[in-house]
């Protein structure tokens, strides 16, 4: 509930703080005294744009601030999930600068104009003659429908489920892309694994070819150095093999004279052993050495293929070639990979999908099963309101895709004169039936306890009479279900207040400034007379005020 409400340097207001009750508030005045600026300093800081000529005094700026009380747990819960301090009271203020240049506020804390209005959608609902939306916009005739159907948790578990299902459609075709994208160079990388993976090459191979290559290619001058080698330790007259044995022979006869002696043989004897066994290995590789013109071709085809590919590929051995194949298998997994995540994800998608039809269908349902009997309160309204030949309709059309509201296009269709067929209210209502069309739905809503604060500007325009009696006698029912503030130009209306207010025009030092009070029992009585004759000391219209004041 609106609480108060603080004024300062707006259109023609100075400073101005105003106190709101529960229950039927009413704002009058003359014409031109203010009103409407009064709703329009209200509309700041329920995210309403603004310029600098709303500005009263160029050298200031404007200020707006609301408390509001009797919070909800829809606006506990968003200023839960917008990381807002909660406060017993609710404090939103707008400050513009001579510029134009606005900030926000909620309860203190700077926010953007998008997060402000968010909020006062779940704290105020603004109604103005010629504010015919509702009527021009299907969305909003459909969230309406669903407020009066009490479809408002099932349409937020829709909700929820449907952009659950506009991310995965999104994700989806996302890995679609990235595997089109990877298709178009599978066939290229492919080809240079298997041209990698056909070589099948070991760690520092090219080392090792190289190093098979020098002795094949100096494999004379090697072969030629092994013989002598051999010859010289082993095979020739007066070797060294032989020579050390000979010597062994000889000094065999120290071992019995000092343990230095016997250990010194030892080891002449096993470096003989160690020789001997590098004779055998000069040998051996004496004979294994030749040049084998197969295997040096071999050998050359070979270094050929992996120089290729490492000029090819740019790296500088073997083993970084080894690496690169390996990242290329890698490259080549991932595209199983996005195959199998998008396999996952369609089945996902899918089950996502008949979960949202199936929510899409008991909506539709809960939709059609509720509308006769709106459209019956509805006209009853509109009948009690001087409408006797009114016909509405909802009209509901299945909508083959879906949408953050469902499967349906829902329009309102009305006609107020007998033997015309209803049509879409935007194109035939007037201002007048518009009105009353907006306080019939407004009605039946607060009977629901779907609204918040509601305020009426001028929706009277249009009726009078009779007519007005039960406009007035509307929102006085609407207000004992919640805070209805109207501003209003009907005597009949504002006599059913709870809480009057006047706005009116003084002038301070040459300067015209509007002005608001709230007004006591005399008071009402002489403002009602003045709206009803225009003179306030008409002793017929005080007779009318104070009648109207006793119904």
């Amino acid at each position: 509930m609106l609480k108060k409400l603080y004024i300062q340097n707006y259109a023609l207001i100075d400073k101005l703080e105003l106190s709101f009750n529960g229950g039927l508030n009413v704002i009058t005045g003359e014409t031109g005294a203010g009103k409407s600026i009064i709703i329009g300093a209200l509309g700041l800081i329920l995210g309403n744009r603004s310029d600098s000529s709303a500005v009263k005094n160029q050298k200031s700026k404007c200020i707006v601030e609301g408390i509001f009380d009797n919070l909800g747990d829809n606006i506990i819960y968003f200023l839960n999930q917008n990381n807002l301090d909660i406060e017993p009271e609710l404090y939103l203020r707008r400050e513009i600068s001579t510029t134009g240049k606005s900030r926000a506020f909620i309860n203190d804390t700077p926010v953007s104009l998008t997060k402000l209005k968010e909020l006062s959608i779940l704290l105020v609902d603004v109604n103005a003659q010629n504010q015919t939306y509702i009527f021009r916009d299907s969305e909003h005739q459909l969230e309406m429908l669903d407020n009066l159907a009490s479809n408002t948790d099932l349409v937020s578990e829709y909700k929820k489920l449907y952009f659950d299902y506009v991310q995965q459609k999104k994700n989806l075709s996302e890995l679609k892309a990235q595997e089109e994208e990877a298709l178009q160079q599978k066939d290229f990388l492919e080809f240079q694994y298997n041209e990698l993976s056909e070589l099948e090459l070991k760690a520092n191979e090219d080392e090792t070819i190289k190093s098979e290559l020098d002795i094949l290619n100096n494999s004379e001058t090697i072969k030629n150095q092994l013989f002598i080698a051999t010859q010289a330790l082993n095979e020739s007259e007066g070797s060294i093999i032989e020579q050390i044995e000979s010597l062994l022979l000889q000094i065999n006869g120290l071992n019995e004279f000092h343990n230095n002696y016997k250990e010194l043989h030892h080891r002449l004897k096993s470096s003989l052993l160690e020789i001997q066994d590098i004779a055998n290995e000069y040998a051996n590789l004496n004979e294994e050495t030749d040049f084998d013109p197969q295997r040096h071709s071999k050998l050359l085809d070979r270094m050929d293929q992996i120089i290729h590919l490492q000029q090819k590929h740019r790296k500088n051995d073997v083993n970084e070639l080894i690496e690169y194949q390996n990242e290329l298998d890698n490259q080549l997994q991932t595209f199983v990979s996005i195959g199998e995540q998008i396999a996952n994800k369609e089945k996902e998608l899918k089950l996502i999908t008949n979960n949202l039809e199936k929510l899409s269908q008991r909506l539709s349902k809960k939709r059609l099963k509720s509308i006769p009997a709106i459209e019956k309160n509805i006209i009853v309204s509109l009948q009690n309101l001087g409408m006797k030949d009114v016909i509405f309709k909802i009209d509901i059309q299945k909508n083959n895709n879906f949408t953050p509201t469902g499967s349906d296009n829902v329009n309102f269709l009305f006609s107020s004169n007998k033997g015309h067929k209803p049509d879409l209210i935007s194109k035939i209502a007037s201002g007048g039936e518009l009105s009353r069309l907006v306080l019939a739905l407004k009605s039946l809503l607060s009977s629901n306890n779907s609204l918040p604060t509601v305020i009426f500007d001028e929706i009277d325009t249009g009726v009078s009479g009779d007519i007005a009696s039960k406009v007035g006698q509307i929102m006085k029912q609407m207000s004992l279900n919640m805070q209805v503030i109207t501003i209003t130009h009907l005597h009949q209306i504002a006599a059913k207040a709870d809480w009057h207010f006047k706005v009116y025009k003084k002038e301070i030092e040459n300067i015209t400034i509007s002005d608001i009070r709230q007004l006591k029992d005399n008071e009402r009585l002489d403002e009602l007379a003045l709206m009803i004759s225009g003179n306030s000391t008409s002793k017929q219209a005080i007779k009318m005020a104070e009648e109207l004041l006793r119904n």
